[in-house]
């Protein structure tokens, strides 16, 4: 998947769940076994300098491609579909990741934003 590829269903299921966050077509999601044979059209794994570091909890906001998610830590992970990029806040700053979506799992890391 790359952001040339990449097309935000018109009805995106979302799940936080304690390892990793997904992104689903909600369209496929007609009966509780299908969730369970549902493809994500994004997984990201929770772990040290991936875009989610902290369990995702919740998502508190999905406005076109922008998607943001609360999660433990007090920290806040913004996901671009546009543009294919994260961000995220916490108490002290901002930080933007260092690849792009289809790298959130690789652990590159943060830089903090000016």
């Amino acid at each position: 998947m790359s952001d040339d590829q990449f097309e935000m269903p018109v009805r995106p299921f979302f799940s936080c769940e304690e390892t990793r966050f997904l992104l689903a077509d909600g369209s496929q999601v007609i009966s509780a076994t299908a969730m369970q044979s549902l493809e994500p059209l994004l997984s990201l794994s929770v772990g040290p300098g991936n875009i989610f570091e902290q369990r995702p909890l919740r998502v508190t906001s999905h406005e076109g491609t922008d998607v943001v998610v609360e999660c433990e830590g007090d920290e806040v992970v913004h996901l671009n579909f546009d543009n294919f990029t994260a961000r995220k806040s916490t108490p002290e700053a901002e930080f933007y990741y260092k690849g792009d979506l289809e790298e959130g799992n690789d652990g590159l890391g943060f830089m903090r934003a000016r």
